[in-house]
């Protein structure tokens, strides 16, 4: 026989049943609300869609995804374009500041041949030692960036000083190594048929003695003489023509640049053309567009959850980030000094610290420690964080931001990699020249709670495409020359990563 129904209990449950309907209805409603008010920012802002990426012949594409991992384009054939911006690292190197040539793997990292890391009291290793039977090439004075989403026709700069740009008759060009506002001084201007900034910036990491070039009197991995080192100074089409020469000796070249470019005669062919398709596989391989963010703004009002919207709306207002992560591309591309301390020297070991734009044309001194605004698809993927990889925690970077003077004085170096500790410019000196040059719109910190922070690093995430987690696809079985692939993490964990299941 069924027992009679409680009423009371009866009662209880429907009323608890309306008000979680009722309290479901109004997160509902205030959400919606809060998506419009950003839509309306948004639009106001000029903030849309990224473009759909280019599309390119599957010829130009297998070239340039040859290019991109084939060591043969170092002069010591140790390292490829892959070997800094690699799949597996979220096309980054997932160092602080990147090692290039010359290098060897101690304790799982990638370090400059003559340093050793070894361990001594009181912490982990440090760097110490020098071995005077190889060249020392040391790291390289920043942070490898990350090259997703770089087939927007908005790009017109490229690396962390903006050196290769767009110039006003679409040209491009990079800017010389000088502290001087002189105008028109160019390291390269490149032949009209570059294609694009991304290419204009793989033709350069070639000419760098510490990335890929290496020096005069070093041999390379097969024990042949590295011609291309022995060039002497920046002749970059003398080393172009010669990494040409190189390419073109091995069959395997040969057919994929007639296949890429067939009407083109070999002898006609410029490094140029080789940039081209590297930045062609780069766009086409590591674009994405289905991040929530991204399906947000192409529409769908569901793709960010409650907490990723309270972020969105701080992005965009109260904390003030799209000040300079603006537009589409989530940076306005321009140079900013926002406090970031200083680790090493910069591109010219002659001056104590890196400064940034100001070692280029056209900037000057007054320019000191300002960096390119990155840009922030993917960025969760992407660490460590700034132009010389001082952060190693998205959260840590976004408080940077919001009191860069209060970051700058307080800065932690034990959350560094042992290796770069020693390199971190903490003297009174330094840390005045910096805050003299500090952009006006970062000088007064931003009050935000823990929870405001909390709610921007989960929007950040949110610009993650579900796509970038996984790249081995990307990587070949083999290149052409024969080599073998070189990446930034040890073998086994190339290894590991890269089986399938």
């Amino acid at each position: 026989m069924r027992k009679p129904e409680n009423r009371n209990s009866l009662a209880s449950g429907w009323l608890a049943g309306f008000l979680a309907l009722a309290a479901l209805g109004i997160a509902l409603s205030v959400t919606a609300e809060n998506s419009t008010a950003l839509r309306e920012r948004l639009a106001e802002l000029k903030v849309g869609p990224m473009e759909t990426p280019p599309k390119f012949t599957e010829e130009k594409l297998k070239l340039g995804q040859a290019l991109f991992f084939d060591p043969v384009l170092g002069g010591n054939q140790d390292v490829a374009c892959a070997t800094c911006h690699h799949p597996l690292t979220a096309t980054g190197d997932g160092r602080s500041r990147a090692v290039g040539t010359q290098a060897y793997v101690d304790k799982g990292r990638r370090m400059p041949v003559g340093f050793s890391l070894v361990d001594v009291e009181g912490q982990d290793s440090v760097l110490t030692g020098f071995n005077m039977s190889g060249a020392a090439h040391p790291f390289t004075p920043r942070n490898s960036p990350d090259i997703f989403n770089r087939g927007d026709s908005e790009w017109r700069t490229m690396f962390w000083d903006s050196r290769a740009h767009k110039r006003e008759d679409g040209t491009f060009a990079v800017n010389q190594l000088r502290l001087s506002k002189s105008p028109g001084l160019y390291q390269a201007v490149m032949p009209a048929f570059v294609e694009n900034v991304l290419a204009a910036q793989a033709m350069m990491p070639v000419l760098s003695n510490d990335e890929m070039r290496g020096t005069k009197g070093e041999t390379s991995v097969t024990g042949a003489h590295n011609e291309v080192g022995t060039i002497p100074g920046q002749n970059e089409e003398q080393i172009w023509a010669t990494l040409m020469k190189r390419l073109l000796e091995i069959d395997g070249y040969r057919k994929l640049f007639r296949e890429a470019y067939p009407d083109i005669p070999l002898e006609k062919l410029h490094f140029g053309h080789a940039a081209n398709a590297i930045a062609a596989f780069e766009i086409d391989a590591f674009t994405f567009l289905d991040s929530p963010w991204d399906r947000y703004l192409a529409g769908d009002d569901s793709a960010l959850n409650p907490r990723q919207l309270q972020g969105a709306e701080l992005f965009y207002g109260k904390a003030k980030c799209f000040e300079c992560h603006s537009g589409r591309l989530m940076t306005d591309q321009e140079p900013h000094n926002i406090g970031v301390i200083p680790i090493g020297p910069g591109p010219d070991h002659n001056e104590d610290a890196d400064y940034g734009i100001a070692h280029r044309s056209n900037a000057g001194l007054d320019r000191k420690y300002a960096f390119r605004t990155p840009p922030l698809r993917n960025v969760e993927l992407t660490g460590p964080y700034m132009h010389n990889g001082a952060y190693r925690t998205l959260e840590a970077a976004v408080r940077q931001g919001l009191d860069p003077v209060g970051q700058l004085r307080s800065y932690d170096k034990t959350q560094l990699e042992p290796e770069f500790r020693g390199a971190v410019h903490d003297e009174e000196e330094i840390l005045t020249d910096v805050l003299r040059t500090l952009d006006e719109k970062v000088k007064e910190p931003l009050a935000l709670d823990d929870d405001e922070v909390g709610a921007l690093v989960e929007f950040l995430k949110a610009l993650t495409s579900p796509s970038a987690r996984d790249l081995r696809s990307t990587i070949p079985e083999s290149v052409p020359s024969g080599l073998k692939m070189v990446a930034p993490i040890p073998d086994e964990a190339v290894a590991e990563l890269t089986k399938q299941g």
